[in-house]
């Protein structure tokens, strides 16, 4: 048997989806570990830098509009912000461009 990898899929969805431990999903494999994750209702600048590779004083440029605490403290709702991150993460991976 060769080395098994281990591949995470993350769904986001209204109600669980109907998957259980040690179901074998064909062309997949074998579901060996659920979690569910709870995501609070204000979340700040820190816990956001977590989950994304991006400096605080971007992230604080970027979701001004969406802040929902005060200018030292800054709070935001995590349904509205996580999209646009990754959003912002898919459309500024560009490098410099390089002369010939």
């Amino acid at each position: 048997m060769g080395i098994l990898n281990k591949y995470v899929i993350v769904i986001e969805s209204d109600a669980p989806p109907q998957v259980f431990l040690n179901d074998t999903i064909p062309k997949v494999g074998k579901v060996i570990e659920l979690k569910t994750e709870q995501l609070p209702k204000r979340v700040d600048a820190a816990w956001l830098q977590e989950r994304f590779s991006i400096s605080r004083k971007t992230l604080i440029e970027k979701l001004r509009i969406f802040n929902k605490g005060t200018d030292t403290k800054h709070l935001y709702d995590p349904t509205e912000v996580i999209p646009i991150l990754e959003n912002l993460n898919v459309t500024s991976r560009r490098g410099a461009h390089r002369k010939k």
